[in-house]
């Protein structure tokens, strides 16, 4: 299990690294990911139904996790930060302050 965690988190830097459009867009990083994990989602004769079926019996990376990764390593990594990083975290503050009033 930890190892798969340091896997995944060292996929995720790497991608965030080589594709910068992919720090603000995390539906994109996990696209990424799970093309990494299986590189016949590229084939045009790979289906939806093979993806769901594989999906399904977790084939692929947790959606949850590769998130978690992604926000870890841009609070850890400040060149991983997307544009919207900051707006993302004041946005955060605001809802937190707005939760406790």
């Amino acid at each position: 299990m930890l190892t798969r965690i340091r896997s995944i988190k060292q996929t995720v830097e790497k991608i965030l690294r080589q594709y910068p459009e992919t720090r603000d867009n995390d539906r994109l990083l996990m696209l990424k990911v799970w093309a990494v994990q299986n590189p016949q989602l590229r084939l045009s004769d790979f289906t939806f139904w093979n993806f769901a079926t594989d999906f399904i019996n977790a084939e692929y990376t947790d959606p949850e996790s590769i998130r978690r990764a992604r926000q870890k390593l841009q609070e850890e990594i400040p060149e991983l930060r997307g544009r919207s990083y900051h707006q993302r975290h004041e946005l955060g503050i605001e809802t937190r302050y707005g939760i406790k009033t």
